[in-house]
């Protein structure tokens, strides 16, 4: 009788997880509801380098977002299925004093897109992320030739 009786973890089927990393420099300081639970806004970096507009972010619950071994990331986990609230600010006009009035466009994404969205850099290359270390490698490559007199007038 007692192998017939079904406790709730057993009537819980497994959920598939997917795990979103990010950096800590896109997460806020946590903040209280109206009904006293702890959240975290995460930002989302545009994708496109010319889109200048504010950064799309989404809410998590604190609980739900922790360190990598390194402290050095973020990471939590969602469900597949799932959906999440994004939602980005922009300007809706100048009130009276002539300072921009700010109104928040919201929209549900799947958590599969959310994880795309928060990790684009890794989709990518190398050099479309940071040209610079392959300007200074073309220097390093290319050293100046120094003549007996530049070297007698730097040790002076």
């Amino acid at each position: 009788m007692a192998e017939e009786m079904n406790t709730p973890f057993e009537e819980q089927e497994q959920k598939e997880e997917l795990t979103i990393k990010f950096a800590k420099g896109v997460c806020s300081e946590p903040f209280m509801s109206k009904d006293g639970k702890e959240w975290v806004r995460i930002k989302i970096p545009n994708a496109d380098e010319n889109d200048h507009r504010p950064w799309q972010s989404f809410v998590l619950g604190a609980n739900q977002v922790h360190e990598n071994q390194y402290g050095k990331g973020l990471w939590a986990k969602l469900l597949v299925d799932g959906h999440t609230t994004v939602s980005r600010p922009f300007p809706d006009g100048t009130d009276d004093k002539g300072r921009k009035i700010w109104k928040t466009e919201k929209r549900e994404v799947s958590n599969r897109e959310l994880k795309e969205m928060v990790e684009y850099y890794k989709t990518q290359s190398k050099e479309d992320r940071d040209p610079a270390p392959a300007d200074r490698q073309a220097q390093k490559e290319e050293p100046e030739a120094e003549t007996e007199g530049d070297r007698t007038e730097k040790s002076l």
